[in-house]
């Protein structure tokens, strides 16, 4: 028997969406989001590294990730 569920799709501010991004910036990589993305930006972490690497990335802004 199939159950529904309602999902309710909420849009996060940009202050909620840097926390989230420094929870598992934390949670993945033991460092916080800002420190992470200014470490991808700088080269010193490369997006392919690992999973959790990339999966965080994903969550950054189009214009902070590396070119």
């Amino acid at each position: 028997m199939a159950t529904r569920t309602d999902n309710e799709i909420r849009e996060l501010s940009p202050e909620e969406w840097d926390q989230r991004v420094d929870e598992q910036a934390r949670k993945r990589l033991g460092m916080s989001g800002e420190e992470f993305e200014r470490r991808l930006n700088a080269g010193e972490i490369d997006i392919d590294d690992s999973p959790d690497v990339t999966r965080v990335a994903m969550m950054l802004p189009l214009h902070a990730t590396p070119k």
